[in-house]
């Protein structure tokens, strides 16, 4: 599911993917503007992560953080966000979105080279709550 997500973000065909009753919480730490109450509709949250996921020049890898599936968004190397999320009945059922930069800074890393056939899956905190 996720890697369909991750093609949904891209293409901007992320709608069908979330499931009607979808909630999805952002944390911006102040420094980043974000809703400050959780998000409700399927559009609307769609609009929030297309905004924040797809910028120019962004990488969208697939991880595992707080034990969940998840994306992180990076940018030469520097994390922007990392999105959480928890699917049910193949679609995505609640969203968490970090975009504080003090909670992504063990996200960043160096940009591997083109043929790093690596395995970069490992299981990180991005203290989102949940």
């Amino acid at each position: 599911m996720i890697d369909h997500l991750v093609a949904a973000l891209r293409s901007g065909q992320v709608e069908p993917l979330l499931a009607p009753g979808a909630v999805l919480v952002s944390d911006g730490g102040g420094q980043v503007a974000v809703p400050l109450q959780p998000v409700h509709g399927v559009r609307e949250i769609a609009r929030v992560i297309t905004v924040h996921c797809t910028r120019p020049g962004a990488d969208l890898s697939v991880v595992r953080a707080n034990g969940r599936p998840a994306i992180v968004v990076r940018r030469s190397g520097r994390a922007q966000a990392v999105l959480c999320l928890d699917v049910a009945d193949e679609v995505v059922t609640h969203l968490w979105l970090i975009l504080n930069p003090a909670k992504l800074t063990a996200w960043h890393c160096d940009v591997p080279p083109p043929d790093d056939t690596g395995d970069h899956t490992a299981d990180r905190r991005a203290d989102a709550s949940g």
